[in-house]
């Protein structure tokens, strides 16, 4: 569920190294944005208003014009690893390690909602493209630190863009979260099979919905994860993140383009200033009063709530054909069939970082339109109570699901909210 920005980061760069024409906005942008809430009060996805968020942050000439980031020096050793499911599916990673000194810990990255490859490639404009592991396959193995990543079922490399994969369907199926959450187990033990891997300690780095699969396996196999580093919290279960994903979190989208005097609302007046251009190039003028659906004069949360109702009561009335036709039409990515229904039966991420004792850092940004902040703060809240001194919670004004990583490919620059995650990972693997 993050990966979104890199699809319009794609599109802005294709625009040339100049600013965004009106014309080119409109005929770039306008496919994906015409899923939002319109006259017909359709579904907002948050997801991609979370990536227009970032682009709207970053100067099109600096998206367009800054190479990708350069190889770290660290000299590495590569390796791909083959490795089969409990179930018998043949699954495969790479895993990168520093050629020489000392090996403190593997970091493996657990798969996603949308179900990744082991390179995770993507555009960035041109015939170039990048792998979003290799932020750390470079930043890594400087600290000592090897790096895991692997395939999820029935997921392999390919050469298409934007994603680079290609599907075995009747395989993916098999990704439920019960064995999601098996195979990142038995991911690490293929790590640990490796030559000179058997004793070292192992963290596992999960995002949005990897939060809940990472922290129910170091729950289930205290003995073999060392530690945890979760960004893009799933704190809820997806019954109350898909709400908010429809109602608080994708308002929160519009706010970035409205609310310039940060009241939590958008006045008529904001809205017909429109500071970004964005009701002029993307929403074509659209009244106002397209969106201030109760006609008080402000466009609310509370609004957003009306223009999403078929979706919310689908959740409450489990209309799984509703949410299955979202995932397939709205979502911006795939997900496996019976997705919203195995979600609906399991447990929120506290059940099982409850139980877990080894040390957890969890990152999460105030602006992530996709899983609610205030909701990583009431799990912050059971941590103390709980007397979790070992759960460390950072936060991060203005970053969004991803922590805003798309700087990174896009400008060179880490953000606040991944220097944060490597600073946690090398305290953990020095002081510990």
């Amino acid at each position: 569920m993050h990966d979104f920005r890199f699809a319009f980061h794609q599109l802005l760069r294709s625009a040339g190294s100049t600013a965004v024409t009106p014309a080119q906005h409109q005929k770039q942008f306008m496919p994906m944005i015409n899923l939002l809430p319109m006259a017909h009060a359709r579904l907002p996805i948050c997801f991609l208003a979370m990536a227009v968020s970032w682009l709207a942050s970053a100067s099109p000439s600096q998206a367009a014009d800054v190479p990708p980031p350069a190889a770290s020096p660290a000299k590495v050793a590569t390796r791909e690893i083959g490795f089969s499911t409990q179930d018998g599916h043949a699954l495969r990673g790479k895993l990168v390690v520093p050629e020489s000194g000392e090996l403190k810990a593997v970091v493996i990255y657990v798969q996603t909602a949308e179900g990744m490859t082991m390179d995770m490639r993507r555009p960035l404009g041109g015939d170039r493209s990048f792998s979003y592991f290799d932020l750390y396959r470079e930043k890594l193995p400087p600290m000592g630190v090897g790096f895991f990543s692997y395939e999820g079922r029935g997921i392999r490399n390919g050469s298409t863009p934007p994603r680079f994969e290609e599907i075995a369907w009747d395989v993916y199926n098999t990704s439920t979260l019960e064995n999601k959450v098996r195979d990142a187990l038995v991911a690490v033990e293929a790590v640990r099979k490796q030559p000179g891997l058997g004793a070292a300690r192992v963290y596992l780095m999960g995002a949005s919905e990897g939060t809940l699969l990472a922290a129910e396996a170091a729950a289930r196999k205290p003995s073999e994860v060392h530690g945890l580093i979760l960004y893009g919290v799933m704190s809820d279960t997806m019954r109350g993140t898909f709400k908010f994903i429809v109602s608080d979190g994708g308002f929160l989208a519009y706010r970035g383009f409205f609310d310039t005097n940060a009241d939590g609302k958008i006045s008529r007046a904001e809205f017909e200033a429109d500071p970004k251009k964005y009701r002029e190039h993307v929403f074509k003028n659209a009244a106002f009063e397209v969106f201030d659906k109760d006609g008080d004069g402000n466009f609310t949360a509370d609004d957003m709530r009306v223009m999403t109702k078929t979706y919310l009561d689908a959740v409450d009335n489990e209309n799984y054909e509703i949410l299955d036709r979202w995932t397939k039409t709205s979502a911006g990515v795939v997900t496996p069939e019976n997705w919203f229904k195995d979600h609906f039966a399991h447990p929120p991420i506290w059940t099982f970082l409850s139980k877990v004792e080894a040390p957890v850092g969890l990152f999460h940004g105030t602006a992530d339109t996709s899983t609610s902040v205030d909701g990583v703060r009431k799990l912050e809240e059971l941590a103390r109570q709980a007397g979790k001194s070992k759960m460390r919670f950072y936060y991060f004004d203005g970053l969004d699901h991803t922590l805003n990583i798309g700087m990174y490919f896009a400008r060179g620059t880490l953000p606040a909210g991944h220097q944060a995650i490597f600073e946690f990972i090398r305290q953990q693997t020095t002081e510990n």
